[in-house]
């Protein structure tokens, strides 16, 4: 399962990308230039890029949760477009009528589910999708990605469960950041790893440090091959540590000062410059310029969203809201 150079070097101008994009909004947000609400995925960008880079946009789905920005941009959402979205502009995703984060965008014309707040709801939406592309007999895959927290909702089960017994193409991936909000999965669970859970659906259940972009990428493809052969679902756990609160509300006052500064450690793309760079794949000028490059494509974007975007007009509100009368 070789990994070119040049494929590497994909990998970490995405995982750049997203992680310019999560400290910008979270910025803006303290500044006061976007308003609703945001959750950081300030370190999850090794599991994001990792799982996604396989993916065919033209066949497969994905359903984000709440710190999906980058996944949907691999799939081929516009920039811009999202942006503006954060902006709650009309030009933007969700038209202005959206004042939260990514995980209740999507665009089904870019294979994006949308999704809801509502903690676990979205994993039996991507086992539906699982079954619709095996109804049409198609070689997409469905991937979802949720917390620890949702693992233990009976969403979770049932979902995992159906997916087991029909064999469904889904790719089922468990952004384990040891907390459910401020709640500690060693407090929540009584096992090391959530991956373990598999076992009793009789599908395959792995964990892998999210870290390394590339660990991820190699179990993500197998899981992914798995399902266009018609093997069934996987599920697929990583490891990761949040850099922030929950969001940008969260106080993180439950977690010490060592906790975070571990976590901070295990940096995805610190990891990931280290390996390349030392292989001679990347040179020290070339991550410099991709990190321009990122940091160009993010401010252009909030230009886009600032200066040549419009409110949306309050007529526009009942837009899509149905009565049950007539």
């Amino acid at each position: 399962m070789a990994i070119s150079a040049e494929q590497q070097k994909k990998m970490m101008y995405w995982m750049l990308l997203g992680r310019k994009i999560e400290e910008t909004i979270t910025m803006l947000f303290k500044e006061g230039r976007m308003r609703g609400h945001h959750h950081p995925g300030i370190g999850v960008e090794g599991i994001h890029v990792g799982c996604c880079y396989d993916l065919i946009p033209e066949e497969d789905y994905i359903v984000p949760s709440h710190r999906g920005k980058l996944p949907e941009l691999m799939m081929g959402l516009d920039l811009n477009f999202l942006m503006a979205g954060y902006y709650n502009r009309k030009e933007g995703l969700g038209g202005g009528r959206v004042p939260t984060g990514s995980h209740m965008y999507g665009d089904l014309s870019r294979h994006i589910i949308p999704g809801t707040g509502i903690i676990g709801s979205l994993i039996p939406v991507a086992m539906g999708a699982g079954l619709g592309l095996k109804v049409k007999k198609s070689k997409g895959v469905a991937m979802t990605f949720f917390g620890d927290g949702a693992a233990n909702r009976g969403d979770f089960h049932e979902a995992l469960n159906m997916a087991a017994a029909l064999k469904l193409p889904v790719v089922f991936v468990l952004q384990n950041n040891r907390y459910s909000i401020s709640v500690s999965v060693k407090k929540s669970t009584g096992m090391d790893h959530l991956s373990v859970r598999a076992k009793a659906y009789n599908i395959p259940g792995v964990t892998v440090e999210g870290s390394d972009v590339l660990s991820v990428y190699r179990e993500a493809k197998r899981a992914i091959k798995r399902a266009r052969e018609g093997e069934g679902p996987t599920l697929l756990e990583g490891m990761w540590h949040r850099w922030t609160g929950h969001s940008i509300s969260d106080g993180d006052i439950y977690r010490t000062d060592k906790e975070r500064r571990e976590g901070e450690k295990q940096c995805p793309i610190l990891n990931f410059r280290k390996k390349l760079t030392g292989e001679g794949v990347l040179t020290e000028r070339e991550f410099k310029d991709m990190e321009k490059r990122a940091a160009e494509e993010i401010e252009a974007a909030v230009q886009y969203a600032e200066k040549d975007c419009t409110d949306p007009d309050p007529a526009d509100i009942l837009r899509g809201v149905y009565s049950s009368e007539g």
